[in-house]
């Protein structure tokens, strides 16, 4: 495991249970969590904490607990990923049976006992798992309705099965990444009683990963600091193999740099197909990136997937944009990088400044954020608006914002050129001899009536990537 070496007394003997604890950016629930160990009426247990990558002062808050014997703590120098923590952590443990309580949440003081009396019971069982309270008040006997069997709830029987990691599949599904391992090995059978607590927080892996709960791919990549492509499946959206997907851009070697080429410094994010930005590192201009700490599933941030953009830090990103004198401060795209690009906006040193903005400008006004956009397109010193409908508003809108030779119109979402060079497929209403139509993108302003409409007409639509299953299956 790469890690510090772990620390914490050794005890004499093996104990009959090994409780594995992945923590990440949790100094403040962790005490708890352990505390809660050590109030088992099971005393015969070990404690194995991963703290994968931890930039906070976790270190700090588990160092009291160290003089038990049964607590044993490591240090990854990097965050990989919860399967990576765990497989860590089964490596180091020494008992039979495992059971899991992730930094955040708690157990109840028999909740050992009653997972070890129920497996004692059962030898056919492979895995036992308690009732949970979750959400405050609500509780279940087993699996959550709609989230599974959670990590607090389960003691198994040790075997030889692995959990899926981060290079594998990131998902928020435990069954995909281990339970369904387990299933062959014997039956899954419950205490029936309320013995843990599954803790509810907005930082919570499972919502960081669900579009809908404002998790997605983009906002996994920024809390973790993933610097490589994904492979990635929420248990409520689309599959996304970024991996395969951006192998062509990430596999070829950077443009060098052409006489005369730019240093173009990217503010904000990259909504869809951001691979688009390439096209200005293809003709010899060099990319760095500046991201918005704010972001959605569908707000591309860095690291890139795709690479040959080099991020500059957030925390002293005045410091590295003196360092590297960009020629062009570039900010684009969405509504919720409004707030930042007009920080950087208020402390530019000087830099020619392009603001490219295609959202509709009501969510601005709804999260209040409007003066900061007007700034946006009156202090900065070029605009690009994604349509002309969308620059003529504007001018309505803030009189005098689009001036000769300040202005230009370019769509922020085009797909770069390279996806379109090969031969195109058949027609799809060259099948059936009925209108075929694709919604790209999210499907913002198109409700479930007029989708009924368009069907009654036998008018076909289809949806790529960019709009994921839970919009689309509202309408259903």
């Amino acid at each position: 495991m790469s890690a510090h070496a772990i620390s914490g007394a050794t005890a004499a003997r093996d104990p009959r249970i090994s409780v594995l604890m992945p923590t990440y950016l949790h100094a403040a629930f962790i005490r708890r969590a352990i505390a809660s160990v050590l109030d088992q009426t099971f005393p015969d247990w070990e404690l194995i904490i991963v703290d994968d990558g931890s930039p906070d002062d976790t270190r700090t808050a588990v160092a009291p607990f160290l003089d038990d014997s049964r607590i044993r703590y490591s240090r990854r120098e990097a965050n990989g990923g919860l399967g990576t923590a765990l497989n860590g952590a089964l490596a180091e443990a020494r008992a039979p049976l495992i059971a899991y309580l992730p930094s955040d949440d708690c157990y109840f003081a028999d909740h050992l006992a009653n997972l070890i009396a129920t497996l004692d019971t059962r030898p056919d069982a492979a895995l036992a798992y308690a009732g949970v309270r979750h959400h405050g008040k609500q509780s279940a006997e087993g699996s959550i309705d709609g989230d599974g069997l959670q990590l607090v709830q389960v003691m198994h029987r040790r075997t030889a099965d692995r959990w899926t990691e981060r290079d594998e599949l990131v998902t928020d599904d435990l069954d995909r990444m281990y339970w369904s391992k387990l299933r062959a090995h014997g039956a899954f059978v419950g205490t029936r009683m309320i013995s843990c607590e599954w803790v509810d927080h907005p930082a919570q892996r499972h919502k960081v990963i669900r579009e809908p709960m404002g998790g997605g791919i983009n906002p996994y990549r920024s809390r973790y600091h993933v610097a490589h492509p994904l492979r990635f499946h929420s248990s409520a959206g689309n599959p996304f193999d970024e991996v395969a997907h951006y192998r062509r851009f990430r596999e070829r070697p950077d443009t060098p740099p052409a006489p005369g080429g730019l240093k173009i410094l990217l503010v904000g994010e990259l909504a869809y197909n951001p691979e688009r930005v390439l096209a200005l590192e293809e003709r010899g201009h060099t990319l760095y990136g500046l991201w918005t700490p704010d972001i959605w599933w569908y707000n591309t941030v860095g690291p890139l997937p795709f690479g040959h953009v080099t991020d500059l830090p957030r925390d002293n990103w005045r410091e590295a944009v003196r360092e590297i004198q960009p020629d062009i401060i570039y900010a684009l795209l969405n509504w919720q990088a409004v707030p930042f690009v007009h920080a950087v906006l208020a402390d530019n040193p000087g830099v020619p400044f392009v603001w490219h903005f295609k959202e509709g400008p009501w969510h601005c006004r709804e999260h209040g954020t409007w003066p900061a956009l007007v700034d946006l397109h009156t202090r900065t010193n070029a605009q690009i608006y994604s349509s002309p409908e969308q620059r003529d508003w504007f001018e309505t809108a803030i009189p005098g914002c689009v001036q000769d030779g300040r202005t230009l119109v370019l769509d922020g979402d085009l797909p770069k050129r390279d996806w379109f060079t090969g031969e195109r497929a058949p027609l799809l209403s060259a099948a059936d001899g009925e209108p075929h139509t694709l919604v790209a993108g999210r499907p913002i302003g198109l409700d479930a009536a007029r989708v009924r409409e368009l069907a009654a007409q036998r008018v076909h639509l289809h949806f790529y990537g960019a709009a994921h299953s839970a919009e689309v299956h509202a309408w259903i």
